[in-house]
């Protein structure tokens, strides 16, 4: 219902028809990502992408303009033309809706707004790129859109690595013909802090360039919103800030009964907010808490952890409303203190949840929860099930504000995302998110095991798909229409990530066991595979069958998936280096396998040449790991920084992210590495 009533609102009246039913055919059809509202077609002559001569704004500034029709002449002349004007009459309610009608004389778009404006233009100039790439005239059509979803933010997180700044202008410009108009940025120690500079890592971008760039995204209408950790995930700052901790022994938690703690997290709010000074949101963090309570300064207090929590809330949800930004909050806190959180994550039947579910606690804290806070409801999974309807039922019931929060990649999972970019769940919490009228949608982006940016981009434009139309494509329709969008492929020709997600599974464990490459695992404690024992040969083969299964099927999957890829490189339109990124981490997966397959063909050796031969081999792999490295850090470094800079101090918590394990590249080959170490001790052996 609430649903509906806002299309009724977004539209103004007599506007309005049923969805057609070519509508996603045409969407589909001609790869428009995301899939408008409304496509109706007209009767009229067709046009080619190639016939547009000019574009024109009548009584209204050009729009920020991408691909063909940024390179159209911008003054009236021979030929058809593109003509944009401000209408705030026929145009949907949305000022980001546009009516964008295209025919055998020319193409129109309306909108109330400039960023309107730029979103029919960007749809439109999809219609004119496919065009061109396939010689296929554009039938003529009305399209009549909008966003769903209002708020539709992603998150950059830099608190293991950072970026060249010319790659986040780029990812901007990406995000913007997405439709995304909001990124939530985790500075962590990567902005350069003027009022606490020991708070700041050496390489931080400094305010000046990340003012310029949250210009360059509003022009775009893109606000970066700052996200800078308060109470909890403090590693950046309680590494320098002992006195302000709760546990002496852990960097993770400030203690929020200390008033010096506030003047430190003020001044870097304030910072953050100078830098990034168009969005309207600060999130303050708050997750994850383990200690409150524990320290003599709270004890002191005489409240509970949960009161100690609250009331840290409700002193920084004072200040951001001071500063005129809305507080966000992440809120599995109230969840844990009112014994619900295992409830959500337990995996219960319905009937348990039933049996299980009691808001008593919560109900008896309301007056604790500030009203002018947004609650940040994050679920990377599924969210459409029982105990996770029944805490949105709460929220509203109580009304508050809510912001749901899915993600974009598996974030404790370095190299490849997982779960086909997460679209399900994406997809899922975008219509839940229309369906109890949220304050928006967010995708996360974990650093923590730090992933290539570019593997993760498939779910950000996943998030622009679902939250502007949640209802029309299924995700393998989306998953067609991003190989076209984004490399102007064919809907089989990008199927290689689903096969390069398989491959990391392997990758993930082939040479450990015990232990896992996941950093939120405590992946510092492993142990590798013993090596084989050449005075019990096939020994290693039987103890490790399992393994060995594996490396077989990955032996068949490598020369198909690095053809796949060779093949979409090939003819892929644009966003190669998206394509390199995935061969490189190709290349990266298939190396424990050669080790693992020369390690078998050692243990399987039935004299003393064939054993000789087989050392040889296992030598060559190991030779074979520095370029191997250096083929992959080359590509990766054309935008990434591959090591933390001099004089860096590693944060100091539980965590243990895999990321943070060592000054340089290093951490990306930790179990390869150490293998090669132990190999090479193991040669010694093998040649006394």
């Amino acid at each position: 219902m609430k649903r509906l009533i806002k299309r009724i609102a977004l539209l103004t009246i007599g506007l309005w028809t049923l969805l057609p039913a070519s509508a996603s055919t045409i969407a589909d059809d001609w790869a428009l990502l995301p899939t408008p509202q409304q496509i109706q077609a007209q009767g009229g002559a067709k046009v080619n992408g190639s016939d547009f001569s000019y574009i024109i704004a009548n009584d209204c500034e050009m729009p920020i303009l991408f691909g063909n029709l940024d390179r159209l002449p911008r003054s009236k002349r021979k030929g058809i033309g593109i003509s944009l004007s401000i209408d705030t009459l026929s145009t949907p309610q949305s000022s980001e809706g546009y009516i964008l009608t295209i025919n055998g004389k020319g193409a129109d778009i309306k909108s109330r707004s400039q960023a309107g404006l730029m979103y029919g233009c960007i749809t439109l100039d999809q219609l004119i790129t496919q065009s061109q790439e396939t010689s296929k005239a554009i039938p003529p059509m009305v399209i009549t859109d909008y966003p769903e979803i209002d708020f539709r933010a992603v998150h950059f997180d830099t608190k293991h690595h950072l970026d060249r700044m010319d790659a986040y202008y780029t990812l901007i410009d990406r995000l913007a013909q997405w439709k995304i108009n909001a990124v939530i940025w985790e500075v962590e120690d990567k902005l350069q802090y003027e009022r606490r500079p020991e708070c700041s890592a050496p390489n931080a971008i400094s305010k000046q360039e990340m003012l310029a760039l949250s210009r360059y995204a509003k022009d775009r209408n893109i606000d970066i919103n700052p996200l800078v950790q308060g109470l909890g995930h403090a590693g950046f700052i309680l590494k320098h800030h002992w006195e302000l901790r709760e546990n002496p022994k852990s960097d993770w938690e400030f203690c929020p009964s200390d008033p010096r703690y506030y003047d430190l997290q003020f001044d870097l709010y304030k910072d953050a907010l100078e830098a990034m000074p168009y969005g309207k949101y600060l999130h303050i963090g708050g997750d994850e808490i383990s200690a409150i309570g524990i320290d003599e300064r709270c004890k002191a207090t005489g409240k509970t952890p949960f009161e100690l929590q609250m009331m840290w809330l409700g002193r920084i949800c004072d200040w951001a409303k001071a500063h005129d930004r809305i507080p966000i909050f992440w809120d599995d806190m109230p969840f844990k203190y009112a014994d619900l959180w295992w409830v959500l994550h337990g995996g219960l039947s319905d009937q348990e949840v039933e049996r299980y579910w009691s808001t008593t606690k919560l109900d008896k804290a309301i007056d604790l929860f500030p009203k002018d806070c947004v609650y940040m409801r994050w679920l990377y999974d599924d969210p459409d099930y029982l105990a996770h309807r029944k805490i949105m039922d709460w929220y509203a019931h109580k009304d508050l504000k809510v912001m749901g929060a899915t993600a974009a990649s598996d974030g404790g999972s370095p190299f490849m995302p997982r779960h086909g970019s997460k679209t399900t769940h994406i997809r899922n919490f975008c219509n839940m998110a229309v369906e109890y009228g949220l304050e928006g949608i967010f995708a996360t982006a974990w650093d923590d095991g730090s992933p290539h940016t570019e593997t993760f981009t498939r779910g950000y434009a996943a998030l622009g798909e679902w939250s502007w139309n949640p209802s029309v494509r299924s995700e393998e329709d989306f998953k067609k229409a991003h190989a076209q969008r984004e490399y102007g492929l064919g809907p089989s020709e990008t199927d290689f990530i689903e096969d390069l997600e398989a491959s990391a599974k392997f990758f993930d464990t082939a040479l450990i066991v015990e232990g896992r490459r996941n950093p939120a695992w405590q992946v510092v404690d492993f142990k590798l595979m013993d090596l084989p024992d050449p005075k019990q040969p096939g020994e290693w083969c039987k103890k490790y069958a399992a393994k060995l299964d594996s490396v077989r099927m990955e032996e068949v999957r490598y020369p198909l998936t690095q053809s796949k890829i060779k093949h979409a490189q090939e003819n892929a339109l644009r966003n190669r280096y998206t394509l390199e990124i995935y061969e490189q981490n190709n290349q990266l997966f298939h190396y424990p396998v050669t080790l693992l397959a020369a390690l078998e063909k050692y243990d399987l050796s039935t004299d003393r040449a064939q054993r000789h031969e087989a050392i040889k081999d296992i030598q060559n792999v190991i030779a074979q790991f520095k370029d191997m490295r250096q083929n992959l850090e080359s590509v990766y470094s054309r935008t990434r920084f591959m090591e933390n800079p001099a004089g860096y101090i590693a944060d100091m918590n539980h965590h243990h992210h895999l990321a943070a394990l060592t000054p340089d590249s290093s951490w990306m080959y930790l179990y390869e590495l150490a293998m090669i170490n132990a190999l090479n001790q193991w040669f010694e052996t093998q040649t006394k």
